[in-house]
């Protein structure tokens, strides 16, 4: 089983070209290796937190979380990391679950 840490920025996010890149191309790094293991019970799966309560989020304006983040997720907070920890848990403990976990709080950026 291997599970990768994805993120919401794999759907785009600007200024993070490359971040993005990275993250989007987890997925398809995912589906080969499952699509290689599978005869042997092997598995890969993408857990894709949103923004997370951390120092980094934390260092970020108050302004700018709760207009450019908070405002566009569905619960109106950030996830905690425990949220991720569980996330990635429900993906090891189910060996019918593939593909990818999004952990986002809702995230519906604007366009």
């Amino acid at each position: 089983m291997t599970v990768f840490i994805g993120s919401i920025s794999s759907r785009g996010n600007r200024g993070q070209i490359s971040y993005a890149a990275t993250k989007a191309g987890l997925v398809g790094a995912a589906s080969s290796l499952t699509q290689e293991g599978m005869f042997y019970g092997a598995r890969a799966v993408v857990v894709h937190p949103g923004f997370t309560d951390t120092p980094m989020v934390g260092a970020m304006p108050e302004q700018i979380v709760q207009d450019q983040i908070l405002a566009h997720t569905q619960l109106k907070r950030l996830i905690d990391t425990s949220e991720i920890a569980r996330a990635v848990c429900f993906m090891i403990e189910n060996p019918a679950v593939t593909g990818s976990l999004w952990c986002d709080a809702g995230w519906q950026p604007s366009p």
